[in-house]
């Protein structure tokens, strides 16, 4: 039950952290920066919270980045932009994704540099 509701929690604090986010830049703009910001963060918990409990990891990685980042919002974005165009729609899906994932590297090599052992 614990864990449970570190996710629930942490899901809170990062839907309105999100919502926050969108009203400040925009849904456009605003859905590119909680996926790269979120990705970068992911990666920085992955390194740095290995040794936490698991309370801690999920509250951080599943409820408060999980629900600050939005894979729905991105999907929804991407069929829409492919109903108007292949081309956009593509590059839309190939942009995001990379940016993500490099965000996500990045993330994981700054946690790990100022990782104390």
């Amino acid at each position: 039950m614990k864990n449970v509701l570190a996710v629930g929690f942490g899901g809170m604090a990062g839907s309105l952290l999100r919502t926050a986010v969108f009203q400040f830049a925009g849904a456009g703009l605003g859905l590119w920066l909680v996926n790269i910001v979120g990705s970068f963060i992911i990666g920085i918990a992955a390194a740095r919270l290995v040794k936490r409990s698991a309370g801690t990891r999920l509250f951080v990685s599943t409820g408060l980045i999980g629900s600050f980042t939005s894979f729905s919002a991105f999907s929804a974005d991407w069929f829409r932009l492919l109903e108007s165009s292949l081309l956009t729609g593509v590059m839309y899906a190939l942009g995001m994704t990379a940016a993500s994932i490099v965000a996500a590297a990045l993330g994981l090599l700054a946690g790990r540099k100022g990782a104390v052992e």
